[in-house]
């Protein structure tokens, strides 16, 4: 019966570090996903930097 309470405690607990950590999470911030790129600070919603992508240097092919 002792364990099934320290269960019960042990989920709450759980429960209410998530809950603290969706609400202090920014609604903004899409699972990790940068919007603009690091590089530029265009727009590319989590793809690559179409500006910083042409940039790279294929020695001609």
């Amino acid at each position: 019966m002792v364990l099934a309470y320290i269960g019960i405690a042990i989920g709450v607990l759980l429960v209410v570090i998530l809950i603290v950590k969706v609400a202090r999470t920014n609604p903004r911030e899409i699972a990790g996903v940068d919007i603009r790129c690091k590089k530029c600070g265009a727009a590319t919603n989590g793809t690559a930097c179409p500006k910083c992508e042409k940039k790279s240097q294929s020695f001609g092919i």
